[in-house]
Parts: C-alpha cells; sequence; structure tokens
C-alpha cells in the first residue's frame, strides 16, 4: 500500500484536518511493537515517526504508515535563547508578555516556546506597522504570522516629544538604553499608554487552520519578548514611531527647550582684518627676498614617539628564540635612516643641478654679450677698429664657446 499526501493524519499537530485512515492502536500492532519507547510530552517528540520494526503489519495485512507528524526541521533559524525562559522580564518585554500570551491555552504557549527554541522561524521584522514573521510548520511553505498593535497618531507623538524635552531625565535614561516605567507617564498624562492594558487591541493572526491564537504565533510571541529585553526602545516602535528616531526628535526638542531656538546652520566666525601692507617703495630691494621668519621655521617636523604602532598591538602572539616586536622595532629604525640620507642625497643632488643650471646660464649671457659685441664691431664703418682686433674678439667668442662645450659634456670626444 502506498503512501499518498492525503493518508497523513496531522490531528495531533492541528495544522491539517484529520482524515479517515484508521489509526494504530494496540488492537491491530504484534506484541512486538509494545517494546517501543514511550512518548514523552515534546512536540517533537510526540509527533515523530513511528520506529517499530519493519515486518509489523496492521489488521488488513499492510505496514504501517510513516508519519512526518512534526514540524520539518529547519536549518539557520532564529532561536529562543534566554535562559530564564519568559520568567525575570523587566518592564517594558514583562508587559508584553503579559498581552502578547492573552488567552493562550498553557499547551499552546508550551509548543509555541519549543518551535521557537528549536529555530522554526525563517523571519522576524518589527517595523512601526507590526510584527511580521515565518514560522516553520509541517508543510512545505512556513506560515505568516503577523502581530499588529494600535498606533499612536503623529499628533500624539508631537505631544509626547515635546513634554520628554521638558525634562533631561528621559533624554539620559534613554540614551543610555534603560526605559524605566517612568517613560511611560507622558504617555499617561496624554490619554494615551505605550504598552496596551487591553490584549483585544492587539491583533494576531495566522495563515494556518488552527484555532487562534496558534503556538505559531505563540511562537512568536516569545522571540518578541526576547527582543524587547535586549532592546527596550522596540517597545516605541510597536507603537507607531521608531525607537531611534524619537531619539533623535527628543534630542532636536531638547536643544530647542534649552536654547530657545535651534539653528539651521552654524553662523561662520567673523573675518579677521588684514594687516596694512608696507609701501611698495620701502621694500623694493627685499620684495622678492624671503624674511626673517623664515630662518625661525623648524626644517623637519617633530618626531613622533617612537614604534607607536608596535606599542599599540602589544606582545605578539608568535614565540621564537627572539622577541618578534624587539626585531620589528630595529628593522623600522634601520629603515628610517636610510630613509632620511636618501632624501637628504636627494636634495643635495637637487642643488648642485641648479647651481650648475645657473653657472650655465650666467656663461651663456656672457657669449651672447661677446657676440653682440664683435658683431656690432664688424659693421660699424665709422668705429676705430683694425680687422686685428675683431680677428681677436672672434677668436675669444669661439674660445669661449668651446670652453662651454667642454664644461657642458666633457665626455665628448670631438671636444
Amino acid at each position: 500500500m502506498s503512501m499518498r499526501p492525503e493518508d497523513i493524519d496531522p490531528s495531533i499537530d492541528g495544522d491539517l484536518p484529520p482524515t479517515s485512515e484508521p489509526a494504530l492502536t494496540a488492537a491491530n500492532v504484534p506484541v512486538a511493537a509494545t517494546s517501543a519507547p514511550a512518548a514523552t510530552t515534546s512536540v517533537f517528540a510526540r509527533h515523530s515517526t513511528f520506529n517499530g520494526p519493519s515486518n509489523l503489519s496492521n489488521a488488513n495485512g499492510a505496514r504501517p504508515l510513516r508519519r512526518q507528524e512534526g514540524p520539518r526541521r529547519l536549518k539557520n533559524g532564529i532561536r529562543f535563547r534566554r535562559k530564564d525562559g519568559l520568567e525575570i522580564l523587566e518592564w517594558p518585554a514583562v508587559s508584553w508578555n503579559t498581552l502578547l500570551f492573552a488567552g493562550i491555552d498553557e499547551t499552546v504557549k508550551n509548543e509555541g516556546l519549543e518551535y521557537a527554541r528549536a529555530g522554526q522561524t525563517a523571519h522576524l521584522q518589527v517595523t512601526p506597522s507590526g510584527v511580521e514573521a515565518s514560522v516553520q510548520g509541517r508543510l512545505p511553505r512556513p506560515y505568516t504570522v503577523r502581530i499588529e498593535a494600535e498606533t499612536l497618531m503623529p499628533l500624539d507623538w508631537d505631544r509626547v516629544v515635546a513634554i520628554m524635552a521638558r525634562e533631561a531625565v528621559y533624554s539620559a535614561k534613554l540614551l543610555a538604553g534603560e526605559m524605566p516605567p517612568l517613560v511611560e507617564q507622558p504617555f499617561t498624562s496624554i490619554g494615551r499608554d505605550l504598552v496596551p492594558h487591553d490584549s483585544a487591541t492587539v491583533k494576531r493572526t495566522c495563515t494556518c487552520e488552527s484555532p487562534m491564537p496558534c503556538k505559531h504565533v505563540a511562537c512568536v510571541a516569545a522571540l518578541l519578548v526576547e527582543r524587547l529585553a535586549g532592546d527596550p526602545l522596540l517597545a516605541f516602535t510597536l507603537r507607531g514611531l521608531d525607537g531611534q528616531r524619537l531619539l533623535e526628535r527628543l534630542q532636536e526638542a531638547r536643544a530647542i527647550a534649552t536654547r530657545g531656538v535651534a539653528r539651521a546652520h552654524s553662523t561662520p566666525p567673523a573675518a579677521e582684518a588684514a594687516p596694512e601692507p608696507m609701501p611698495l617703495d620701502r621694500c623694493l630691494d627685499s620684495f622678492w627676498r624671503p624674511g626673517r621668519q623664515i630662518d625661525e621655521m623648524p626644517s623637519e617636523t617633530e618626531p613622533f614617539a617612537p614604534h607607536a604602532l608596535l606599542r599599540r598591538l602589544g606582545q605578539s602572539p608568535l614565540q621564537g628564540k627572539f622577541p618578534l616586536v624587539g626585531l620589528l622595532a630595529s628593522i623600522y629604525d634601520s629603515i628610517a635612516v636610510e630613509g632620511r640620507k636618501l632624501r637628504d642625497e636627494t636634495i643635495g643632488d637637487r642643488n648642485a643641478s641648479d647651481a650648475v643650471r645657473a653657472d650655465d646660464d650666467a656663461t651663456r649671457d656672457v657669449m651672447d654679450e661677446v657676440d653682440d659685441d664683435a658683431n656690432i664691431d664688424a659693421s660699424d664703418d665709422d668705429a676705430p677698429q683694425s680687422r686685428a682686433t675683431v680677428e681677436d674678439e672672434t677668436a675669444k667668442r669661439d674660445a669661449l664657446h668651446h670652453a662651454l662645450d667642454r664644461e657642458l659634456d666633457p665626455d665628448d670626444d670631438d671636444s
């Protein structure tokens, strides 16, 4: 007899309606099956697969059905990890715990807590519009659970923030991550509550066909209470305003309440009057020369604390004959010394190159003047210069050109 999906009896789990397949009883199970382990109270143990001998048959001669009565195991699900369970809770988690589990049977609550501890929740998101979660049951597709509380109107939040801004204790406590019961006083003063007192204002739904509230809702409720215990600001989110956004609005309101007005932009500092410049006729001789202050400027920056990075890292976890920190410190010192030498050599070569270039420019200027004088003397008919004088000036010019070429290119064989 082959197993069909409609032959599975899910009545124990409550996720699907029961079928008409005859259940296994002591009347149609052989005596050898009585040695099977006794059932436990766990939902996973009660809904486990039949583990009797494979040669057993029922009254019709067919083998017993293997049933997936428990939920499908979920990998990497969200688990309930509080060692104290749902006990020893502080406000507002304790108030939400009472509210969320109102009307839930104790058996259903325990089964939901088992689901939460087993990690059967694949997704859980808390937003100002409510809580939405996915809980894996026996079916391939997980059930969708939603928990929605009545949210406050924007005008109510404006009034609450204004009341909180008058007292520094609210900002101090909330910024420190604390949520004392006095935080509910601003809500009470406007006729509202931070935590609803009536469970009818909290809507709990699930896509399963079990009576509400079901064990899937209980599973999500347990996880939500655990989150509230770790992050009390979620209490504001459940009522319609994100907790972090409330802190931002509270800080802005506090600035206005304490200073009177909060500027959108800070006032820029006033510009300082520039000193009166020296008249130009008094600084013609020294206009392009550096002032005295340049000699007072440090030639290099002050050295930092030696081996600051190694000190921050602390002792090396590697063990060896010599301490690794000491070896690295010696290497750093050697590299720093060589780096400074290379820097000084580079600066010296650059200065020497600039000096040679300046000498070359001066020599070329002298040669140009000689050429100009020779050309003027040769072309002037009235000048009392003889041909011998012109030739002498030309020879001097050629000698200077030759000396300049040899100075600029001493390796040239033709020079």
